[in-house]
C-alpha cells in the first residue's frame, strides 16, 4: 500500500525525533517548549484528525534539563588517588559510573522493547527513577568535590539547585554508540557572572528594556525588600561559588590561555566554555557545528581553544558575520560566526570567509568560500592566535606575504623591536596633571595631541593643542615625571627595572657568589656599596624615556577611520597618557663597567638608532601595515595585536631602509623641538609645504610595499581594497594613484638612498 506524503514525512520526523535528536537546556521551559515544537511539527504534518496521532513516548528521554557545564561526561570515574588530578572522571570512590550507565540502559532498553503502553510507561518511569537515583549518587561526589574546591560545606540540596546534568546518565543509549555523531548549538553568549538583568526581571518584567538610570533606581527600590535583597545576595554568591568550580575543577583546561608570556584574565564566557564542553561529548570522528560569538574567533581569552581546534581537529569551514540586521537586538557592529569542524586528525586548509553582513553565505558556502591555509590562521597572529577577517581570495595572497616577515617585539639580534607601555593614566594620575601652561614645565601629551609624523598641529588643521602639563621633579608630590620615575623603579619587567635587571646578570655570576641572593634588593644593594663603592640603587639611577625622541602611537584605532594606526615621534620632555602608546626607547643592559656609575643611566641601551626610529615609523604610518592593523583591531590597538603584528625589520645596510627612514624623517623633524635630532641626522631637508609632504608620504607607502614583497597585483588589491572615508584629510583617490605611481617607479629604479 502506498503511503501519501504526509505519512512518509510523519515516519521520517518520528524516526529522526526518536532517534537523533537531543538536546540540553538549563531551564525547565526552554525543555518544555522544544518538546512542544517538535510535538507540532509532527502534527502539521498530518493529514487526518490529530487524535489519531500515537504519542511520543520516548521523547522525554530525549530533551532534557540541566546544566551543560557541571557534571560526568565520562564513562570511566573511578578512584585514582595518586594521579593528583581534581577532574571529575578520577573524582571519589564507590561504583563507577559505568556501572551506573549500564543499569540506565537495561531501563531503556526494556522500555523501547515494550508491547504496550502501560509497560512502556513503567519502563520509562523505571528509567526516570534509575536517571534520579544514580545522579544523585555522582551529585554527591560533585559535592564532595566542590566544597574542597570551593573551601564551603555546601549541602547537596544546595548543589542540585546548579542542576548537574550527567550526560553519561541522561543520554545512556547514545554513549553505548560512543557518544554524538553530530553536534549543533548556539551556546549563551554571556560569561558566568551575576548579572542584574538575568535576577530582576522576575520581580519586574519591564527591567530589561529600561535604560541604565531606571535600573539603578529599579534595583534599588527592589533591594528594599529585605527577601529580595537576600534572594539577590544568594544569586550572586551561587554565581561565584559556580564559577570558582569550574575554574578550578580541571574540567575545562583550554580558558586559561598566555599571551606574551602573561596569562589571560579568565573571563568565564558561556560560549568558550560551551565549546570545550563539547569535545568531551562528541565522538572521535564525530562533527561540530557552532554558532559562537565574537571572542572565539578575535578575543585572547580563545587562544587555546583556536589552537586546539586547528591543531586536534579539521576545521571544515567559518563564516564570520557582521551584525547588519541578522539579529536585532544585538548591536550591528557585533561580530560573531560559525566554526564547523571534524573532531579527527588536524586542519590544512579552512574553508571560509569573515564580514558577511547576511546569511546568503549559509547557502552558497561552496561559492563564495575562500581557501585559506591553516598557516595563516596560525602565523597571523603568533601570540594571540586570533582569526583574520578575511572576504577575497587575494587578501590570503597579501596576507601570505606580509606574514611572511617577524613580529614587531620579536627579539632579532642586531634589530630594533618596537614594545609598547602606557605610562601614565589621565584618571588614576590626574594629581599629577595641571591646564594652566604657565604653571607647567613639560607638556603631557595625549591620543588627540599627534598624527601621522606630527607632534602638534603645524600641518594637521584640526589637531587639538596640547591642553594637560606637569611640573619638574624637585615637586615631588606633583611632577608626573617623579610619578614615571617610580614606578619605572618598581617595574616587574627586566627591560625596564633596573634592580631586575641587576640582579638577573649578576646573581648567578661567581665573581658575585658570596654575597646573598635570596632578595633582589639586598643582593643589588650590597653588589653596589661593597664591590662597587657606589651608593644603594635609587630612583635617580632610573633613566626616563622621555630624556630621548620617542615613537609614540594612538590606542584608540578604528577600522573604519580614514587610517587605523596613528604614529608620531614625539620630541624629549613630555610625558604620555594611556591614550598613546609609547615604544620604549632604551631597555636596562648593565654591564659591570655601569655598576660604579652614579646616576646609572649608561646601564640603559637605546633601542634604536636615530634613522631605526624613522624607519619604524615609516613602517607603522604605511598603508600595507595599516592593511593588516584594520583586520585585527575594533576600536582600539590593544598591545598584543600590535606587538604581534608584522612588519620587515630594516636596519643598516638593508634595502629600502635608507629610503623610508629619509623621508619619515623629513616629515616628522620640524620645529624647534627637534632641532637636536636634525643636527644628529645630518642637517635633513625639511617638508615644509603639503605637496612636499604628500609626495614623500605617498613615497613611504610605495617603498613599504616594496619592502613587503608585495607585488603589482597585490599592491593595487591593498589599494583598491583599503577603506574609503566621506571627507579624507590625506586618503583621497588622488593620493592612491600617487602610491601606485611610485610603486611603479620604484620597481624601476630599485631602492635609492
Amino acid at each position: 500500500m502506498e503511503e501519501g506524503h504526509g505519512g512518509v514525512s510523519l515516519f521520517a520526523k518520528r524516526s529522526i525525533i526518536l532517534h537523533n535528536l537531543y538536546g540540553v537546556d538549563i531551564e525547565d521551559g526552554a525543555v518544555e517548549i522544544c518538546k512542544l515544537r517538535l510535538w507540532l511539527s509532527m502534527v502539521a504534518d498530518i493529514e487526518d484528525e490529530p487524535n489519531e496521532v500515537e504519542p511520543l513516548p520516548n521523547i522525554d528521554f530525549n530533551i532534557r534539563q540541566g546544566n551543560s557545564l557541571i557534571g560526568f561526561t565520562e564513562l570511566q570515574e573511578v578512584a585514582r588517588e595518586d594521579a593528583g588530578d581534581a577532574s571529575l572522571s578520577n573524582w571519589g570512590v564507590g561504583t563507577a559510573v559505568k556501572d551506573l550507565y549500564e543499569d540506565v540502559i537495561r531501563e531503556q532498553d526494556r522500555h523501547r522493547a515494550a508491547d504496550s503502553a502501560r509497560e512502556a510507561q513503567n519502563a520509562r518511569k523505571m528509567a526516570e527513577r534509575k536517571i534520579d537515583t544514580h545522579s544523585e549518587e555522582l551529585n554527591e561526589k560533585i559535592r564532595d568535590q566542590f566544597n574542597e574546591l570551593v573551601d564551603e560545606d555546601v549541602s547537596l540540596e544546595e548543589l542540585e539547585e546548579f542542576s548537574p546534568f550527567h550526560w553519561v546518565l541522561e543520554f545512556a543509549t547514545v554513549y553505548r554508540e560512543g557518544g554524538f555523531d553530530v553536534i549543533i548549538g548556539n551556546p549563551p553568549w554571556d560569561e558566568l557572572k551575576p548579572y542584574r538583568t538575568d535576577f530582576f526581571p522576575k520581580y519586574d518584567t519591564e527591567f530589561r528594556s529600561r535604560p541604565p538610570s531606571e535600573k539603578d533606581k529599579k534595583v534599588e527600590e527592589l533591594l528594599e525588600n529585605p527577601e529580595i535583597g537576600a534572594e539577590w545576595e544568594k544569586f550572586q554568591r551561587d554565581k561565584e561559588r559556580q564559577a570558582t568550580y569550574i575554574n578550578q575543577s580541571g574540567e575545562y583546561e583550554y580558558q586559561t590561555p598566555s599571551v606574551e608570556g602573561q596569562q589571560v584574565a579568565r573571563t568565564n564566557d558561556l560560549s568558550l566554555l560551551f565549546f570545550e564542553r563539547v569535545y568531551d561529548i562528541v565522538r572521535d570522528g564525530g562533527y561540530v557545528s557552532q554558532l559562537l560569538p565574537g571572542p572565539f574567533f578575535n578575543a585572547a581569552a580563545g587562544k587555546d581553544l583556536r589552537v586546539h581546534a586547528l591543531e586536534e581537529s579539521e576545521i571544515q569551514s567559518i563564516i564570520g558575520f557582521e551584525n547588519r540586521g541578522i539579529f536585532s537586538d544585538i548591536d550591528t557592529r557585533y561580530n560573531f560566526g560559525i566554526v564547523t569542524l571534524r573532531t579527527e586528525g588536524s586542519t590544512d586548509t579552512v574553508h571560509g570567509i569573515f564580514h558577511q553582513t547576511s546569511v546568503d553565505a549559509l547557502r552558497s558556502i561552496d561559492d563564495v568560500a575562500l581557501e585559506i591555509p591553516a598557516r595563516i590562521l596560525k602565523e597571523y597572529s603568533p601570540g594571540a592566535r586570533i582569526f583574520p577577517n578575511i572576504e577575497e581570495q587575494q587578501e590570503v595572497s597579501v596576507l601570505d606575504k606580509i606574514l611572511q616577515t617577524p613580529p614587531l617585539a620579536t627579539e632579532i639580534e642586531g634589530a630594533w623591536r618596537t614594545v609598547l607601555y602606557k605610562e601614565l593614566d589621565r584618571g588614576r594620575d590626574r594629581d599629577r596633571f595641571i591646564e594652566d601652561e604657565s604653571k607647567g614645565d613639560y607638556p603631557v601629551y595625549q591620543g588627540k595631541n599627534i598624527h601621522q609624523f606630527c607632534y602638534e598641529s603645524t600641518y594637521v588643521d584640526d589637531l587639538e593643542p596640547i591642553s594637560l602639563w606637569s611640573v619638574d621633579e624637585d615637586n615631588e608630590e606633583l611632577s608626573a615625571k617623579r610619578r614615571v620615575r617610580e614606578k619605572n623603579f618598581r617595574a616587574r619587567d627586566d627591560a625596564i627595572s633596573l634592580k631586575k635587571a641587576i640582579y638577573s646578570k649578576f646573581a648567578d655570576d661567581p665573581e658575585f657568589s658570596h654575597l646573598p641572593s635570596s632578595s633582589q634588593k639586598r643582593f643589588v644593594n650590597r653588589l653596589l656599596t661593597e664591590e662597587f663603592d657606589r651608593p644603594e640603587l635609587s630612583l635617580e639611577d632610573v633613566r626616563l624615556h622621555s630624556s630621548e625622541y620617542r615613537l609614540v602611537l594612538r590606542e584608540v584605532a578604528r577600522a573604519t577611520d580614514e587610517r587605523t594606526l596613528i604614529a608620531a615621534v614625539i620630541p624629549p620632555g613630555g610625558v604620555v597618557v594611556h591614550t598613546l602608546y609609547t615604544v620604549r626607547p632604551f631597555e636596562a643592559n648593565p654591564t659591570k663597567g655601569d655598576l660604579s656609575e652614579f646616576p646609572m643611566h649608561s646601564a640603559y641601551d637605546r633601542v634604536f638608532t636615530d634613522k631605526e626610529l624613522f624607519v619604524a615609523l615609516g613602517l607603522i604610518n604605511s598603508i600595507p601595515f595599516d592593511f593588516l592593523m584594520r583586520t585585527k583591531v575594533d576600536s582600539h590597538a590593544s598591545k598584543y595585536k600590535f606587538e604581534e603584528s608584522q612588519a620587515p625589520r630594516l636596519t643598516e645596510g638593508d634595502d629600502w631602509f635608507h629610503y623610508i627612514a629619509d623621508r619619515a624623517a623629513k616629515l616628522s623633524c620640524y620645529g624647534e623641538e627637534f632641532a637636536e635630532m636634525r643636527e644628529r641626522l645630518g642637517e635633513i631637508e625639511l617638508a615644509t609645504d603639503m605637496e612636499t609632504r604628500r609626495e614623500l608620504q605617498a613615497e613611504v607607502d610605495a617603498a613599504v610595499f616594496h619592502a613587503y614583497g608585495l607585488d603589482e597585483e597585490e599592491m593595487q588589491f591593498v589599494l583598491d581594497d583599503f577603506h574609503r572615508v566621506s571627507n579624507p584629510r590625506i586618503m583621497t583617490e588622488a593620493y592612491f594613484e600617487k602610491v601606485a605611481e611610485k610603486y611603479t617607479h620604484l620597481g624601476d629604479v630599485g631602492p635609492m638612498e
